[in-house]
């Protein structure tokens, strides 16, 4: 690394002069370093080295287990109630209880026959992959099954022909895609996880919490022949008319956030439980989510009922009884009400250990928040592996750095070499620099993205009030000396095309913007678009191969965890000015 990877050699790519690099090796070596990582790097078709880079600086300058040192993006965890309400089967403290009980028997179980699982975020990590990779026993219910999208977008989607597109992916690799796709599945590295495959395809969609023909890479050009054209109906839950709706069957309307009652993400970037209360009736039709889902298992028992139906199998084997499935949802009614599902929740994770004694619905309508004590059993949570002060703000991995706690890596340390084959046969054993691939063909310009101001992803992208506070419509920006190249002003509708296709937007030229990139903001709904095509029209969507791997410590499957994610960053793409440039309502 330090013959090949000096300030001068980097000069040529990024453009940065070594005394810049020399500058901030010598300030991080000398004071804290703390890298608010946020979700860009990680979208990068080579984000993780990347990250693992941003990572090797840290260890080498002694940064982070100390205050005002680290790296962080984004964690989920601390409300252990919400994962406990998914899989109890039992209400209130008993079946708290025996839930935590069965983790903890489980957590001993595991010790007994690795003694190396000393800490309790390497036991319950352990758990979790155990569990991700595992069906139910016997036949009996797997109330909790999670699995990664990858499979379903390769096998469903059409993705298959864009990632085995080699010139596409990283081509300095020895073999295609598919070779190391194949390798992974002989190899069981993803066993009962590498489905639906061709021969079961799905019949109905229901999107609820998201929009998927806005945030996947490639959009409705992908979507629409690949996946649409299979399904039988697709049911639309959300408070708005998003892309999705619009190519919906059927649109269930669903309360707004104040007008049912819910919490922010539990995170520890503010170390709180934050809880929002109902102020307002739902309009409409409306209702909150937890409701619509058990009139549609009422519905379900209904039909199944009057066709016959007694039981149905999973794909493990475990048998469900329709007339029951309301009944498991809300624990025989018990949580049939929302309050009393969101103070179930409160009460678990109090019972977890995570907020503090008489914390319930009660308390919170009175305080709003309440700040958590505890990490609980999340193996996200307990992936900090730090103390929690209650008048201190929290820094990661204090525990590997004060105490010597081993990291849940291969090694038990903070691990930058990875000997698994795949790593070294593609030079990737230590993090190094790789080019983006030109997943959409050899085009001259780079399109990135991010989040925008006036909205949190599409959520307010077409609220009338919000767009009066900025031009109101798709916008890209672009650079002063690409605008001159190609003719174009400000404000001027612009065709942004690469191999794939093509979309329109009003173009805002910016001396912030380096030539050879252009930004668009996330956020924008298909529907705002010229022709319904938006940005993400144009991403290919590709996923790295080496995220396949499997079968080496921590590089294996969890719930939310290694698993192979597309990419939208960098994608190569041109623009020229549009034919049209004048105002439409198209």
């Amino acid at each position: 690394l330090n013959a090949n990877y000096t300030p001068e050699a980097q000069e040529e790519i990024t453009s940065i002069n070594p005394d810049v690099v020399r500058m901030i090796a010598r300030k991080a070596a000398k004071k804290k370093v703390d890298i608010m990582l946020g979700w860009n790097s990680c979208k990068y078709y080579h984000g993780d080295l990347i990250e693992r880079s941003m990572c090797l600086l840290l260890a080498v300058t002694g940064n982070w287990g100390k205050q005002g040192t680290g790296i962080r993006s984004w964690m989920i965890g601390m409300a252990d109630g919400m994962f406990s309400m998914m899989v109890k089967t039992e209400p209130g403290v008993q079946g708290a209880e025996q839930l935590f009980g069965a983790q903890e028997a489980a957590i001993a179980a595991l010790r007994m026959s690795d003694p190396s699982l000393t800490t309790d975020e390497l036991a319950v990590r352990e758990v979790a992959r155990l569990l991700a990779q595992l069906g139910p026993l016997d036949g009996q219910e797997q109330r909790f099954q999670g699995s990664p999208p990858a499979f379903w977008w390769y096998w469903q989607g059409g993705f298959k022909e864009r990632w085995e597109k080699e010139e596409w992916g990283d081509t300095s690799l020895p073999r295609k895609f598919e070779e190391y796709f194949q390798e992974a599945i002989d190899k069981g590295w993803w066993k009962g996880l590498d489905g639906p495959r061709p021969d079961a395809p799905p019949h109905m969609l229901i999107e609820c919490g998201g929009n998927m023909l806005r945030r996947t890479r490639g959009g409705f050009t992908q979507l629409g022949e690949n996946l649409w054209e299979k399904l039988d109906l697709i049911v639309s839950i959300d408070f708005r008319l998003n892309f999705t709706g619009l190519n919906s069957d059927i649109i269930l309307p669903a309360a707004q956030h104040y007008e049912k009652v819910g919490f922010h993400i539990p995170t520890s970037h503010t170390m709180n439980l934050t809880f929002t209360d109902k102020n307002a009736e739902p309009a409409g039709e409306a209702k909150p989510e937890w409701i619509i889902y058990q009139l549609i298992l009422k519905k379900l028992a209904e039909r199944a009922k009057e066709r016959g139906i007694t039981e149905y199998e999973n794909k493990f084997g475990a048998k469900y009884l329709p007339e029951g499935m309301w009944d498991a949802y809300t624990l025989n009614g018990y949580l049939e009400e929302e309050d009393k599902f969101a103070d179930e929740i409160i009460r678990d994770s109090v019972y977890g250990g995570t907020l503090p004694e008489r914390t319930d619905i009660k308390h919170m309508r009175k305080v709003g928040f309440e700040r958590f004590i505890g990490w609980g059993s999340s193996p996200f949570a307990l992936a900090q592996a730090s103390p929690i002060f209650p008048d201190k703000t929290h820094s990661p991995f204090r525990d590997h750095f004060e105490k010597g706690a081993p990291f849940p890596t291969y090694a038990r340390r903070a691990q930058f070499y990875i000997d698994h084959p795949w790593w070294l046969e593609a030079n990737e054993a230590l993090p190094v620099h790789k080019p983006n691939p030109l997943a959409g063909g050899d085009h001259p310009l780079r399109m990135t993205s991010g989040h925008n101001r006036w909205s949190i992803h599409s959520m307010n992208q077409a609220n009338p009030v919000i767009l009066q506070t900025h031009r109101g419509e798709p916008l890209v920006e672009i650079s002063v000396e690409d605008a001159a190249e190609r003719g174009v002003a400000d404000d001027d509708f612009i065709t942004i095309f690469n191999d794939i296709t093509s979309f329109e937007a009003r173009c805002k030229v910016s001396p912030g913007i380096m030539p050879g990139q252009i930004i668009s903001y996330n956020g924008w709904d298909g529907h705002q678009y010229r022709d319904w095509k938006g940005a993400n029209e144009i991403e290919a969507g590709m996923v790295k191969w080496i995220a396949f791997a499997g079968g080496y410590g921590h590089i294996n499957y969890s719930l939310a965890e290694w698993q192979p994610i597309p990419t939208d960053r960098g994608v190569p793409c041109n623009f020229t000015k549009a034919k049209n440039n004048e105002f439409t309502d198209k």
